[in-house]
């Protein structure tokens, strides 16, 4: 693995002037990043959750503004991107902007934060959005692994203009180098890996036997029964919980992978007082003040969650109102939650350590089957434990349990080798189109330059067959002729995310004559994605009605070309579940009386909503030229686009009402 270059004098008098500015000491890995990034260069830091990436991102950002140029700090998720924002915020004050998709605050802000697919998007739109930008930070970049949105990172380093230097922020990996070695080919300009294994704060790992108690991992063969008439264990075992208290190993993080689980375990602890009185009283007092910054009436939406906080208990999840969750990350970042459930997405780059973790099982079900945790995925989480500066060490504990876990398998997710990047390059069809309209039969350029291609895994021919299979599907429906766009190609590239199904409809001619409402039914029936075994009330509009069958004809239509030739991830059919819901929304309905129109949780709805407002904002946009319906489709957002649902007010209402994180952190 490659080492930084030595330092000339000016980098070091550089580190050291940063390290004044802070008031602390840099460690090795981000003095060597740092350097790196003062002799021009793009780098990648590869380090465990919680050693203090983010200090060399803020670095990145800092040597951008003494530039007179802009940075650009990309994330996977909204959430992580608003976090960010509030954090920065701080330090950075109003120099920083956001853009989100569901946000847009400040987008020629010298310093702006932006979700990756954000930032893959304007590249592909239009690139002198980007102009003046030096460097550009991706967090997590290894989630060019994730199976459904790596494609957005590797297309995010293949078109970026080349005077931009990345910042790479990753998790251990194995093959960084690999990784490393790639970028820099398709950058063409040096690029420097900084690695570290160590952790500020190191991690003892244990294992919760329920009825047995804390074992050594060495120790669990002598516990863990393989008799399958042992399997009967009362998992509602609270030993683990009562270890934490007694222990003082509090405040935890207890890692479920369910919501209902969260939930459950949140209501079981709810008999333990974990708050002396006066700070029962302190947290209460401040989750109501949240409440009210946030305009939410506690005493009617947040009775359950203000009961346990004022045990110190609380829970966290994707389904929870995203107002409530961020009261939750709040409360808890202050250090007044002692013990908070929660599920695997809070421990996505969002800085909120505690002195333990403990995962409720190192099993979960990924959509088909139960199977163990990868190694990336447990020391994501486990890397919460551990407060700088106020703990010498971070404890986890994984519960096993007799006759379902074997001491080999729990040994492989805790002491097992990471498991290295694999491309999931797949161009979509958004993509595929401005490509052509930007390099024409380049495109197949794009193929051969991934890291798919790189990493030679089978995928040059299979790659090329993909984008020809594409290609063809799109030349048959008419978005290209040859190696060029057709006025449909060239409207479909306007858009980003369900750009064929907005096309198709559009093309035959459904919007027509559509109220504002239907519009955004027929655009919520693109996007709308419910979790099995939810119910959704329909609510019928004849203007929709009279175009139903049509819509759904044109998009099966679709699939059926896909299908014919071999594109492996046809577009989504039709979904009008959400019809109810967004008609009764638009109409004035309050978000506590839309419950009624569905079983999903709240954090699902508002998800949705602001899913088919994202949608809208790119139809409005696309079809500028019919002001009559671009009007209706403004129109609809602003139906949809209030008090839960909207995000930039939640977002402003929350900024720079959070406890300031440890700046290594």
């Amino acid at each position: 693995m490659p080492s930084p270059r030595a330092p000339s004098s000016s980098h070091s008098r550089a580190v050291a002037a940063f390290e004044a500015a802070r008031g602390f000491q840099l460690f090795p890995f981000q003095r060597d990043a740092i350097e790196a990034i003062e002799a021009g260069r793009s780098v990648i830091v590869s380090a465990p959750t919680g050693a203090g990436k983010t200090v060399v991102a803020e670095y990145a950002i800092e040597r951008a503004l003494e530039l007179s140029r802009r940075a650009i700090y990309t994330s996977p998720v909204k959430a992580l991107s608003n976090q960010k924002y509030r954090d920065f915020q701080e330090r950075y004050g109003n120099r920083i902007g956001i853009m989100t998709g569901d946000v847009t605050i400040e987008p020629d802000a010298p310093i702006l934060i932006m979700t990756t697919e954000i930032f893959r998007n304007t590249i592909f739109e239009d690139a002198s959005k980007v102009r003046g930008v030096s460097h550009v930070i991706m967090d997590e970049v290894h989630y060019i692994a994730d199976s459904d949105r790596g494609t957005v990172w590797e297309e995010s380093l293949l078109f970026a203009p080349s005077e931009i230097r990345f910042v790479g922020l990753s998790a251990t990996i194995s093959n960084l180098e690999e990784f490393r070695a790639w970028v820099e080919k398709v950058r063409e300009d040096p690029v420097v890996l900084v690695s570290t294994d160590e952790r500020p704060v190191p991690l003892k790992h244990q294992a919760y036997v329920p009825g047995v108690g804390v074992v050594r991992i060495s120790e669990l063969k002598h516990h863990l029964d393989p008799d399958p008439r042992h399997r009967r264990v009362d998992r509602r075992d609270t030993g683990m919980l009562d270890h934490l208290e007694e222990a003082r190993l509090l405040p935890a993080l207890y890692f479920c992978f369910s919501r209902k689980e969260c939930e459950a375990r949140a209501r079981g602890a709810r008999r333990r007082r974990l708050l002396s009185p006066s700070a029962r009283d302190k947290i209460l007092a401040d989750f109501d003040s949240l409440c009210e910054k946030y305009s939410i009436d506690p005493s009617e939406n947040a009775t359950e969650l203000r009961e346990l906080a004022g045990r110190g208990i609380l829970y966290h999840h994707a389904g929870l109102l995203p107002t409530f969750k961020d009261i939750v990350e709040r409360l808890f970042t202050s250090g007044q939650v002692k013990l908070l459930f929660t599920t695997e997405t809070f421990a996505l780059g969002v800085n909120m350590p505690a002195r333990a973790v403990v995962f409720s099982s190192l099993r979960k079900f990924d959509g088909v089957n139960f199977d163990y945790l990868p190694t990336l995925n447990y020391y994501q989480m486990a890397g919460r434990a551990g407060r700088q500066g106020l703990d010498t060490e971070g404890h986890v504990f994984s519960v096993v349990h007799p006759g379902d876990d074997t001491a080999k398998d729990v040994k492989s997710v805790v002491f097992g080798k990471v498991a290295p990047l694999i491309s999931r390059f797949n161009l979509s069809y958004s993509a595929v189109l401005n490509l052509l309209r930007q390099v024409g039969s380049g495109v197949f350029d794009a193929a051969d330059r991934s890291f798919a291609s790189w990493q030679k895994k089978g995928h040059v021919g299979k790659q090329r067959a993909l984008l020809s299979a594409r290609l063809r599907v799109l030349e048959k429906h008419g978005y290209i002729s040859g190696q060029e766009l057709t006025g449909k190609g060239r409207f479909a590239a306007k858009l980003t995310g369900y750009e064929i199904s907005m096309t198709e409809l559009f093309w035959d001619g459904c919007f027509e004559g559509l109220s504002a409402e239907d519009a955004a039914i027929l655009i919520g029936s693109i996007v709308f994605e419910p979790r099995r075994g939810e119910f959704h009330r329909r609510m019928d509009s004849a203007g929709v009605t009279a175009v139903w069958n049509r819509a759904r004809k044109r998009i099966a239509e679709f699939q059926r070309t896909e299908r014919s030739f071999g594109v492996e991830d046809p577009i989504r059919e039709l979904d009008f579940g959400l019809s109810g819901t967004l008609l009764a929304w638009m109409r004035g309905t309050s978000f506590q009386e839309i419950r009624s129109f569905s079983s999903g949780q709240d954090g699902d709805l508002v998800r949705q909503l602001r899913m088919t407002i994202q949608m809208l904002r790119q139809f409005a946009w696309a079809v500028s030229a019919d002001k009559a319906l671009s009007d209706r489709l403004k129109e609809a957002m602003r139906l949809i686009d209030r008090n839960e649902v909207d995000a930039e007010r939640q977002l402003l209402a929350g900024s720079g009402s959070g406890a300031p994180d440890d700046d290594r952190a």
